[in-house]
């Protein structure tokens, strides 16, 4: 593998990637905006739940879309439509002598309508811008980190004896068992709480003499709560998140809420451990004259609007200073932009990189399918039964099954040297002696029976056939059809609803026959074409 094709490779998943990460993010938030209003009125834990959860589907959902989609195959199949469009119906002979030869179909000027140079790159390209702005995110988010514990970790002094007891005090009561480590800080804008393994609780200096005992220990469950509840791990993967879905305004507005649900989880902890929500609002009063912009990597009490929590926890209405026809024109705005871009992001199909080695733009695949016949390539093992016996009149065949129409029927066990190979719409019939490396054209096509004899079985012409309904045969959701041929001879068959092939089929007269093992492969197209080393047999 070169390393061209491994970037490319690269581009093209991360491109995949995106486009559905955009689209699926917006359908996940505006899902999760809704629960999030029907729960307004409900306990914040219920709103945070949510939140979280929003979360995770919007990381793992375009994760599962990428490792269960299909790559395209857009680039094979253009020199087939070039061949379907001549109209020109493909031949078992034609082809291998064109093979043989190294003449190979090339497709038609018409069917390249967009420059490939140019189409085919655009993956690489949106990977990389994507890869720049999440490198440059998360530069951000480290930088920031290293600032803040440089700026309040490291100047910090350790919290009196008094403060210990107290911070003790208020964890025995939460039921939290971890010892936290307590710092004071003269540049701390308010109580934080630092640190993914271990974290640590900064207070401003001076804090103890500001509030009363009973707001001080309110302001301490605040932050002993998110130590209990592991809030700071939580964060931290917030943040990757938010440094992955850096281009999504939808996933950062829902990464905000789920902090400020998380902010009123600790709120209400607080007011239940104070017993009054007066209490702790004057607290969250008297922490605005300290506040500053929190970090997003930190937490605590005074990282988020307090004046807005101090209105919710007394139960009033939130102040809107932004007249309300702008912010629903805003709202409106961004919503629609958000629509538009997922929109295009789920209409986009990401093209093939240019340089993949397992899809050529030319080549076999070319020469021999003029058109799609079935839905998807396969193999499979075929049994063929009579009178109910399973010893001496079963015989069982390996079928390989080309989407183009090309079927090769083989020895299941590799002991008998010939093969049959089969074109459905042109109903040739090729036998090969793979040990005297021989071919023979069978020269009467006709109705060679399953599994062969699909251009005139029911699922097609659907002649003298008669539609059962459908049944779940093997595991698999068949069609069954009856069809009298004689008097002496009805005969049923199940077709595939997934393949339009029939697989299974009774027979008064011929037994019965069976497809199982059914397996999903790409074909190789020299299975279905007679090898260039082999000599027609003319013999009598």
């Amino acid at each position: 593998m070169s390393p061209v094709w491994l970037m490319e490779e690269w581009g093209r998943a991360v491109a995949l990637w995106l486009a559905h990460g955009v689209w699926q993010t917006s359908v996940v938030v505006l899902v999760a905006g809704g629960a999030l209003w029907l729960l307004r009125r409900r306990s914040a834990r219920a709103r945070y739940a949510v939140g979280c959860l929003a979360l995770a589907v919007v990381v793992l959902s375009p994760m599962a879309t990428l490792l269960l989609s299909s790559p395209v195959s857009a680039p094979v199949e253009q020199p087939l439509l070039a061949a379907a469009e001549s109209g020109r119906a493909t031949s078992i002979v034609e082809d291998s002598r064109r093979l043989a030869g190294g003449v190979l179909p090339s497709p038609s000027p018409q069917t390249m309508s967009v420059p490939e140079d140019s189409f085919t790159r655009w993956p690489f390209v949106v990977g990389g811008l994507w890869l720049g702005g999440a490198c440059v995110a998360l530069l951000r988010l480290a930088l920031g980190w290293r600032r803040l514990t440089r700026r309040l970790v490291r100047p910090a002094t350790p919290a009196s004896v008094a403060l210990h007891l107290l911070v003790s005090h208020v964890a025995g009561q939460l039921g939290l068992r971890r010892a936290v480590k307590v710092l004071e800080s003269a540049v701390a804008p308010s109580p934080l709480v630092l640190g993914v393994v271990r974290p640590v609780l900064v207070l401003p200096r001076g804090m103890r003499e500001r509030l009363s005992p009973a707001q001080l220990e309110a302001v301490l469950a605040h932050e002993l709560t998110h130590v209990r509840r592991h809030d700071t791990v939580v964060n931290f993967v917030q943040s990757l998140v938010e440094v992955l879905f850096f281009f999504h305004p939808a996933a950062r507005w829902l990464s905000a809420q789920v902090r400020l649900e998380r902010e009123h989880c600790c709120d209400d902890a607080a007011v239940g451990f104070c017993g009054d929500a007066r209490v702790y609002s004057s607290a969250l009063l008297g922490l605005e004259e300290l506040r500053q912009a929190g970090p997003v990597v930190a937490l605590g009490a005074g990282t988020q609007p307090l004046a807005e929590r101090v209105r919710r926890l007394l139960g009033q209405a939130p102040r809107r200073e932004v007249p309300r026809k702008a912010r629903l024109a805003a709202r409106a705005g961004v919503v629609l932009a958000v629509l538009v871009a997922s929109g295009a992001a789920w209409a986009w199909e990401v093209p093939e990189p240019l340089s993949t080695p397992a899809r050529p733009r030319t080549g076999l695949a070319a020469a021999v399918c003029a058109r799609a016949v079935y839905p998807k390539d396969f193999t499979a093992i075929t049994t063929y039964e009579n009178d109910g016996s399973l010893t001496l009149n079963r015989i069982s065949h390996r079928i390989s099954v080309s989407r183009c129409g090309r079927i090769r029927l083989e020895s299941a066990d590799g002991r008998s040297p010939h093969v049959l190979l089969y074109d459905v719409t042109t109903r040739e019939r090729v036998a090969l002696d793979v040990r005297a490396r021989t071919y023979d054209v069978i020269p009467s096509p006709g109705d060679l029976g399953l599994p062969l004899h699909l251009p005139d079985g029911c699922s097609e012409s659907q002649k003298d056939c008669q539609l059962q309904g459908e049944e779940v045969l093997e595991g698999r959701l068949t069609r069954r059809w009856r069809r009298v041929h004689a008097p002496h001879d009805t005969m049923t068959q199940w077709v595939d609803a997934e393949l339009g092939y029939a697989i299974r089929e009774e027979s008064d007269l011929f037994g019965t026959l069976r497809v199982s093992n059914i397996q999903f492969v790409e074909q190789d197209a020299t299975r279905f074409v007679i090898p260039s080393d082999y000599q027609e047999d003319i013999s009598p």
